[in-house]
């Protein structure tokens, strides 16, 4: 009997040491702390930020995010156009211009936005999307997500891409320009993020509407809309060039989707 207890204390011991610090153990030292300690610690501070400064927390990360989507955009607008990664170097100007509207436009706007959503038809009930253990709930109205779902991508959109137009044109100085942006831009750009919404973006935002709470909503659609939002700008940002060039210098005869140097 005591041989069979040392047997089993052998086997669930690094299970346990393993499910309690991360996941992950070594054979020798019994955990990899590098590993297991990494993601806890990154998470437990995130969430700890969120809960303290909530407002700040979801705008950073949006502003932090965004620009990490433009700096893709430039990548596949540098190879789609010369045939080499980053051969024109990176616009710093653009990348703070999406930093400062993720930051201090959308950001702030989605975070009371989606408050708003959840006042006015509250998808888990208005408990924010928790039992009172403190875990998620899985129990939210998949019907209730969905209007919010709908309502943000093809309502709501229209706000959103008009103040990122409106925004980095201010920061990177193309104020002159933005009567004619919001003419020949504006429409295709809405567009474009309708069949963006209904290919895949509007169903991994009801998945995270349905299944997260409201605090992390902001930031799980920051985090899908970074798959596919550099494309929408890499696109926005030729027509934008091009109707630049065209309106300033005449340039009608220039291909709609010639990058200019």
């Amino acid at each position: 009997m005591a041989k069979r207890m040392e047997i089993n204390s052998r086997l669930t011991k690094p299970l346990y040491i393993a499910v309690s610090s991360g996941g992950a153990f070594d054979e020798e030292d019994g955990v990899d702390k590098k590993r297991s300690k990494l993601l806890p610690s990154l998470t437990g501070w995130y969430m700890n930020q969120m809960n303290n400064h909530e407002v700040a927390t979801k705008c950073v990360s949006t502003g932090i995010l965004a620009a990490v989507g433009d700096v893709c955009a430039q990548v596949l607008g540098d190879y789609m156009a010369n045939g080499n990664i980053l051969a024109n170097g990176l616009d710093k100007i653009r990348i703070i211009a999406f930093f400062f509207d993720g930051s201090l436009c959308t950001g702030p706007l989605l975070h009371y936005v989606y408050k708003l959503y959840e006042h006015v038809y509250p998808i888990n009930g208005g408990d924010d999307g928790k039992n009172k253990s403190g875990s998620l709930k899985k129990s939210g109205s998949l019907k209730r997500a969905f209007v919010h779902v709908l309502f943000d991508n093809y309502v709501m959109v229209v706000a959103y891409i008009s103040l990122m137009m409106l925004s980095t044109a201010l920061v990177e100085g193309r104020y002159k320009s933005i009567p004619h942006e919001f003419k020949f831009d504006l429409i295709p750009n809405i567009k474009a993020s309708y069949k963006a919404s209904a290919l895949g973006l509007m169903w991994l935002q009801l998945i995270s509407f349905y299944w997260l709470p409201i605090n992390l909503r902001v930031l799980a659609l920051s985090l899908v809309e970074n798959n596919y939002s550099s494309t929408i700008i890499f696109i926005w940002y030729i027509r934008a060039s091009d109707a630049f060039y065209m309106y300033y210098l005449d340039l009608s005869s220039l291909p709609k989707f010639q990058v200019q140097s």
